[in-house]
């Protein structure tokens, strides 16, 4: 069992990008990069009263320098959370191990590891950042070096023959759980409902988003963007396709169909039976360029049954001022949606096997 749990927790999928992208949607990036500010400056204010209102403070010149290093650089890391944009994968890990090895060099740089014995469960609150953002492997590498540094004070209290051994292995004791099985057990749950969560935003049968997924990704595809089209693509006579190769043969027909129109910089959605949408920020021309791509390389020579689609596009254009003031992405989408919803079954009146273009239309007309 527990080895079953581990090796589940080492394996789960993990993207950082969709945690920030997840945090930044739901507002939750603002008040973390304020969180992980105030944190950095409370470990420097920290070390600054552990070097200045303690009774045995670092008496070492390389210890005190240490200090002061750490009060300075935690100083102006919690002003780069504040003033800089979100750290990049890279640059999220570089500061994890920061904070790693910054915490272990002022707990041995203190001079009495049974004081600071118990103040390792620092680390312990820098695991909560690498939960949250890291994979389980970067996680198990904390943990490697969180157990070395407990470890290392363990043997330095025990080796100093004037500490309090029986104290020590209570402090062991405390450590622990605190350092390592509250955070492996925590990041278990996180990651499952992160896996769970992206689960609910795809559609099973064609590994594209449905129409959740389509809403939960708007917003930041969208963002700054100054061109939005939308295309509502429909399998001519999928019925016969089913009447006639049956069920299975159209489940891999609608597979085909969804890895024919995943390409670079679209989102794509199942959002009915045979129905899929493509959202866009491309210009006008060149989302009916696109929509001609796709209608001709619906069908190819080796499957099994003739596919053809009916597309229907509707384009929107957005000012600066516009974008500012839209919020709800979702729902300019939905209108785009309707219209190109409107064309594609004008395609398909048409013979099918068609792409029309609803008329423009600027954001304004798509919120009404």
């Amino acid at each position: 069992m527990q080895s079953t749990f581990l090796r589940t927790w080492w394996r789960q999928p993990h993207s950082y990008e969709s945690v920030v992208s997840y945090l930044d949607l739901h507002g939750a990036l603002t008040p973390y990069r304020l969180a992980a500010a105030l944190s950095t400056m409370s470990y420097g204010l920290g070390a600054a009263a552990l070097l200045l209102l303690t009774e045995t403070p670092p008496t070492s010149a390389v210890g005190r320098a240490i200090f002061v290093v750490a009060i300075v650089s935690t100083l102006l890391v919690g002003i780069a959370w504040l003033k800089v944009p979100w750290p990049s994968k890279r640059v999220s890990l570089m500061f994890a191990a920061y904070a790693d090895v910054g915490t272990a060099c002022i707990l041995l740089a203190y001079g009495s590891p049974q004081v600071v014995f118990l103040a390792c469960a620092m680390l312990a609150t820098n695991s909560v950042y690498v939960q949250l953002f890291h994979s389980s492997r970067v996680m198990g590498l904390h943990l490697m070096w969180a157990g070395f540094i407990v470890a290392l004070f363990f043997v330095l209290i025990l080796l100093s023959p004037d500490a309090d051994h029986g104290l020590a292995i209570a402090q062991l004791v405390v450590l622990l759980p605190i350092t390592f099985m509250g955070p492996t057990f925590f990041q278990f749950l996180l990651l499952k409902l992160q896996v769970q969560a992206q689960a609910a935003n795809v559609d099973p049968l064609t590994q594209v988003r449905n129409r959740r997924g389509l809403d939960e990704a708007l917003p930041i595809f969208l963002l700054d963007a100054t061109d939005v089209s939308v295309m509502v693509i429909d399998v001519d006579r999928f019925k016969s396709i089913n009447d006639r190769f049956g069920h299975h043969r159209g489940d891999s027909a609608l597979q085909l169909v969804a890895k024919r129109l995943t390409t670079e910089g679209v989102l794509v959605a199942r959002i009915g039976g045979e129905e899929f949408a493509v959202v866009t920020t491309l210009a006008a021309c060149e989302a009916a360029e696109l929509a001609e791509l796709y209608r001709n390389s619906a069908h190819s020579e080796q499957d099994a049954a003739t596919l053809t689609v009916s597309i229907g596009v509707a384009h929107g254009s957005y000012t600066s001022d516009q974008r500012r003031t839209v919020v709800d992405s979702a729902a300019v989408t939905t209108q785009l949606l309707r219209r190109a919803d409107l064309a594609m079954y004008e395609a398909k009146h048409r013979g099918g096997n068609q792409v029309v273009f609803a008329e423009s239309s600027s954001t304004q007309a798509a919120q009404e």
